[in-house]
């Protein structure tokens, strides 16, 4: 009896261990053969980085623990263990088989504890992967915005985007699932990736629009800015400060009606490699007012420069690209038709809008949302003394998967994930901006309110 206690106490040592032992050959996984990773699996198995379990099994699906993960990647990178027993734990003794390894990697910043624990037998969330391999193989730490559902708020933004940009983590319809545990295949496609630069993803992709008057992306900032009397679409490097035009008036498809395709204040939408512009597609010839509204886009580059046939309108207005859709709004009772006796101060009324969203080359188009909003423009005219009518309300504002409006009722934001709405204050906007954190917004007499997000 006491030979068959041991003899089970030793064969589950060796299931719970942190790297199981390896499989008399990667053929002899059992449960691999049609797996999504079984490439991946037998590179790491081949090279001794994992292995299988005493039944022949890999067991691909199941959640990797932390102390696994971190025996991979101690073999992964060749680590010489420390011998330091300084380090100390209070869920993991010094006698422990993995001690060595989880102090090794404690001790080089690349798995972290909390308070004294370092957590071995903890499942393995897909933001703590992250930020484990990125800090294994020294790859930078990325801003940019990759996912719909990873903010700038979460712990791991700037690790999740720096693994997505080196091609070594992609997500599912625009998503990464931060919280979810990974898996010992999913483990194992990443680490793959991270060792050899052969098996990273084919490209890298991002699902967030980046809007302003002014963006910059990837090392280069682009604005529409004025030189001599035409304005034009710059492109300058912020590491040298060399700037050039990409797009001038001269280079626009254009017929008789009066258009405006480039102007100072114009806001722009830098989505992957591409550029997205709204323009007045009819102006009044007397009037000097936008009548309707278009879109172009062009590569970063200043090449492919396309007019689009869709969306476009009397009431386009509010551009955004998320999710590889474009998102706008209009006007759902009528096609406002300003003119001269237009006053942007007076009366302040609220407008019923609609958000839509299209395919990337405009069709498809979906109702998403119907919501009120101040009519109050952003400010873009020929000259002061114009009417400001332009493709943006002030009282809509997009960031990374929300989007927050303002009316005579108080502030809101829509999310565009889960499509859920909720009020922030009741405070009267007349203009707002955001930072990671806040929505500042500036009432109707100037006061600024700050609001958390």
């Amino acid at each position: 009896m006491k030979s068959k206690f041991i003899a089970a106490l030793m064969t589950l040592l060796l299931v719970t261990s942190a790297a199981p032992i390896q499989a008399r050959a990667a053929a002899q996984f059992s449960d691999v053969d049609t797996h999504w990773a079984k490439k991946e699996i037998l590179y790491l198995s081949d090279r001794n980085i994992i292995g299988g379990y005493p039944d022949g099994t890999f067991k691909p699906n199941q959640p990797i623990t932390r102390v696994q993960a971190a025996s991979m990647l101690a073999k992964a990178l060749k680590l010489s263990l420390s011998e330091d027993t300084s380090t100390e734990f209070k869920d993991v003794a010094k006698t422990s088989p993995h001690y060595q390894v989880l102090a090794t990697m404690n001790e080089l910043g690349i798995l972290r504890g909390d308070n004294g624990y370092i957590r071995p037998g903890e499942k393995t969330s897909r933001a703590q992967m992250a930020a484990i391999l990125r800090r294994s193989f020294n790859m930078p730490l990325d801003k940019q915005a990759t996912f719909i559902d990873v903010t700038p708020a979460h712990w791991a933004y700037q690790d999740i985007n720096g693994i997505a940009k080196q091609r070594v983590a992609g997500g599912s319809k625009g998503k990464y699932m931060p919280a979810d545990y990974v898996t010992r295949a999913q483990f194992s496609a990443f680490l793959v990736r991270a060792l050899d630069d052969s098996q990273k993803l084919s490209a890298y992709h991002s699902y967030v629009g980046v809007k302003g008057k002014t963006v910059e992306q990837n090392g280069f900032s682009y604005t529409i800015a004025k030189e001599g009397y035409n304005s034009k679409l710059f492109k300058e490097n912020l590491k040298t400060g060399k700037r050039e035009a990409i797009v001038i008036p001269e280079n626009i498809p254009s017929d008789d009606t009066f258009q405006v395709h480039l102007l100072k204040g114009f806001q722009l939408i830098v989505y992957n490699d591409e550029i997205f512009i709204p323009y007045w597609s009819a102006v009044g010839e007397m009037s000097e007012l936008p009548i309707a509204y278009g879109l172009m886009k062009v590569k970063t580059d200043g090449q492919n420069l396309v007019l689009m046939n869709q969306p476009n309108g009397y009431t386009f207005r509010n551009m955004f690209i998320w999710n590889d859709r474009i998102y706008y709004t209009n006007e759902k009772n009528k096609e406002r038709y300003f003119d001269y006796t237009f006053n942007p101060d007076k009366p302040v009324i609220d407008d019923p809008l609609v958000l839509y969203s299209t395919a990337m080359d405009g069709s498809d188009k979906k109702k998403e949302y119907g919501f009120d909003a101040r009519v109050i423009f952003d400010n873009v005219a020929f000259t002061p003394n114009h009417v400001q009518v332009n493709q943006n309300n002030k009282s809509v504002l997009f960031d990374h998967s929300t989007m927050y409006y303002f009316n005579k009722k108080g502030v809101y934001k829509y999310s565009l994930l889960d499509k859920k709405t909720s009020k922030l204050s009741n405070v009267i906007g007349e203009d707002m901006r955001v930072t990671e954190t806040q929505l500042i917004v500036t009432d109707t007499k100037g006061k600024t309110h700050t609001l958390k997000k």
